[in-house]
């Protein structure tokens, strides 16, 4: 039996191969029918103005387009989530594409549909001037638009320097705000391009299309501005007056201060001044009336007098004024021409408990320090009134002084002068004090006293010592007190021992020594005979003179 052959007759072709070739020409059928179609129709992922129009012919896409009109609504994000619409119709809107949906679809290659069948080719097309609209729809449609209304819209701020703030202790700046109001020309615009476009959103912020602030918190000037000022507002100047606090900070500073635009500042003078002026008006005691309770249980209203809190207010203002500019923070006492004993508890308490107590009437004083009567004694003033009442303050402590005047020059051992060449001293050339001696035998206006009454207020007080002068009804004094010739010698016999004790009469000491051995002359000298014969160590007088003598004719 004979086999049969498996391959082909010579000259046939296998049934796989004729299937390949039926496959191919059904496939390249098909290939240039569908490219031959897209000659009239659309190739896929194709869209006009956002509408597709894939497989569709030129009338087709045309009518589709014209469709979409009918659902075409723009929809408008505002601020504070507010949304608006414009719908094509609103703004009477229409199809004028002429011929180039027909020009797009010629322009199409139709070979290509495979590459736009699968996916990796579209075209998406915007066709220019493809709508046209009623002459006024548009513009009565946008603006009848709510975000248009100027009236509820909210108008934006610039940033701007705030007011002094506690909490930042100085100023801040103040952000700007965006507010809710358009510029009705670029929505105007933004809402014909996005509808040319056939968007169906638009975000008016994203667009563009609020009037935005023309100042921000990032301004460099304006930053600039809020440093600066903040360098001066954080100056903090304390005065310590007494027991009050007055605190002036940058809550006040505010108000001085203009900045000039360049990085500084000026210093409003006035206000400066005014600040001083009123510091000055409320804890100033010069020149004051004093209601003073007396040694005698009795209250007096002691008139004037130059003792007493004074400010120097031009000096205080510009020193003030360059601790301000310096940005310099601290606690200061004002610059003072006058002071008391005791700040901030005005002028009926500002001597304080040390003080010399002098009633005019009595001819009698006391002197308390810290609150304790050190002395009192009578004492003789000036005749004729001539002794000035009111409230004055020591002026110096001085030794070996010689007071003189019309008519006559006085040497003193302790001169403790108060106000006007009138002061406390001693009185070798008196042996009684008190009563009424000064209506006849008054002084030419100091206080004579006793040399050992002198002696213990020179060694107890100090300078700025309150003396309180006043006249007091009711307490004259028929009586008086005395001093002996003894007491009167003693200040001569201490001064000589004072003198001798320096030494030498040198350059170094000249100025010194010669005016104290002259003094010392010129009151023995002054003394009654009597006294003089108490001065037990005359001799050093002597002594003192010819040295004197003797060292001015060799130099």
């Amino acid at each position: 039996m004979t086999t049969g052959n498996a391959t082909n007759p010579k000259g046939r072709i296998s049934l796989p191969i004729v299937i390949l070739l039926a496959a191919l020409i059904i496939a390249g059928v098909v290939y240039v029918v569908q490219a031959t179609g897209y000659g009239e129709k659309f190739l896929p992922g194709t869209s006009i103005n956002g509408v597709d129009v894939s497989g569709l012919t030129v009338d087709e896409a045309e009518q589709t387009l014209d469709d979409s009109l009918n659902h075409y609504t723009l929809t408008l994000s505002e601020r504070n989530d507010q949304t608006e619409t414009i719908s094509g119709a609103d703004i009477g809107m229409a199809l004028d594409l002429g011929d180039s949906v027909k020009q797009l679809l010629e322009a199409q290659n139709g070979w290509l549909w495979p590459l736009y069948a699968l996916g990796t080719r579209g075209d998406a097309v915007t066709l220019e001037a493809g709508f046209v609209y009623d002459s006024d729809a548009p513009s009565d449609a946008i603006a009848a638009l709510t975000c248009l209304d100027s009236a509820s819209a909210v108008r934006p701020t610039d940033a701007y320097i705030s007011g002094y703030d506690s909490e930042a202790e100085g100023v801040v700046i103040v952000a700007e705000t965006q507010g809710t109001l358009v510029e009705e020309e670029t929505l105007t615009a933004a809402i014909v391009a996005a509808v040319d476009a056939m968007e169906t959103a638009l975000d008016l912020d994203e667009a563009g299309c609020y009037v935005a602030p023309t100042v921000t918190a990032d301004d460099p000037d304006l930053v600039l501005e809020a440093e600066t000022l903040n360098g001066y507002l954080g100056v903090t100047v304390t005065y310590a007056m007494g027991e009050d606090t007055v605190v002036l900070d940058g809550s006040t500073l505010i108000d001085w201060l203009t900045y000039n635009g360049d990085g500084t500042v000026t210093l409003d003078e006035d206000a400066v001044t005014s600040f001083v002026k009123n510091l000055a008006s409320a804890y100033n005691t010069i020149f004051s009336d004093r209601t003073f309770t007396t040694s005698y249980g009795k209250t007096v209203t002691v008139e004037g007098g130059d003792y007493g809190w004074w400010m120097n207010q031009s000096s205080e203002v510009e020193e003030l004024t360059q601790q301000i500019l310096a940005q310099e923070s601290g606690t200061r006492e004002p610059v003072w021409k006058g002071t008391a004993a005791v700040l901030g508890v005005g002028a009926d308490g500002d001597y304080g408990n040390t003080y010399v107590e002098i009633n005019l009437t009595a001819q009698h004083l006391y002197y308390y320090k810290n609150g304790v009567l050190v002395v009192e004694s009578d004492f003789v003033s000036g005749k004729n009134d001539a002794t000035p009442t009111g409230t004055y303050g020591i002026q110096y402590c001085e030794r070996y002084a010689t007071l003189n005047g019309e008519n006559y020059s006085s040497p003193v051992s302790y001169w403790m002068p108060f106000y006007d060449g009138v002061g406390l001293h001693d009185a070798s050339w008196r042996t009684s004090f008190g009563g009424t001696i000064y209506k006849t035998n008054g002084s030419h206006g100091c206080i004579n006293l006793p040399i050992k009454v002198a002696k213990l207020l020179y060694e107890n007080m100090d300078a700025g010592t309150a003396v309180i002068v006043y006249k007091l009804s009711g307490t004259e004094s028929g009586t008086t007190t005395s001093q002996s010739n003894e007491d009167i010698a003693s200040g001569l016999v201490n001064a000589l021992e004072v003198i001798t004790a320096q030494g030498e009469i040198t350059s170094g000491n000249y100025y010194k020594m010669s005016k104290w051995i002259r003094w010392a002359e010129a009151a023995y000298n002054a003394l009654s005979s009597s006294a003089r014969a108490l001065v037990s160590n005359y001799d050093l007088l002597e002594e003192a003179v010819a040295a004197l003598a003797e060292y001015d004719s060799t130099h």
